[in-house]
């Protein structure tokens, strides 16, 4: 029976100091894989499946969370955005990125970007430039786009920039009160 005891508690003190080894050996190889690769062509495959309005793509690539912001504050979820892509209401021409930087996290990335692009959002044409940042995060052992944020450069006279004002001139001293 002793022996019986000793040999569980040996087997299970040799489970516990070999458990962390293999959880963090998992963690270092995940860690020192560059999703850069993977990350840019799941950027390629969202203008295209958008250019195309491929909503099958979208549907697959984009998390149930995912939560796409305009240039002017406008923001759809997920369903919203697919049916406004299926719709027309949503159409892109073409899309094309440039300046990527990636900075991922072991499971969440963050991709930010610039875009020229040509199309329509309800019957209103895109700003021709945006700048963009992207979420990711490691879903089932795969990348979920989370969300989309663009900002792009007002062109509206209310952005003009504004000429100085001058200061106004300096006034005379009163006159003295009469005595």
């Amino acid at each position: 029976m002793k022996r019986t005891l000793f040999t569980i508690g040996a087997l299970a003190v040799g489970l516990l100091l070999s458990t962390p080894g293999r959880i963090c050996a998992q963690v270092q190889i995940a860690a020192s894989t560059d999703p850069s690769a993977e990350l840019k062509a799941l950027e390629r495959r969202y203008t295209t499946a958008l250019v195309f309005g491929d909503v099958k793509t979208l549907a697959e690539i984009l998390d149930d969370s995912y939560l796409d912001t305009d240039d002017e504050g406008h923001q759809l979820d997920k369903n919203a955005f697919i049916a406004a892509v299926k719709g027309g209401e949503r159409k892109m021409l073409s899309i094309q990125l440039s300046q990527l930087r990636i900075r991922s996290f072991l499971y969440a990335a963050v991709v930010t970007g610039r875009a020229v692009q040509k199309g329509m959002v309800n019957g209103q044409q895109v700003p021709e430039a945006a700048s963009f940042t992207d979420t990711f995060a490691m879903v089932n052992g795969g990348w979920k786009f989370i969300a989309t944020h663009r900002s792009a450069p007002r062109t509206s006279a209310l952005a003009a920039p504004v000429a100085p004002v001058a200061p106004a001139p300096p006034q005379a001293p009163a006159a003295p009160p009469a005595k």
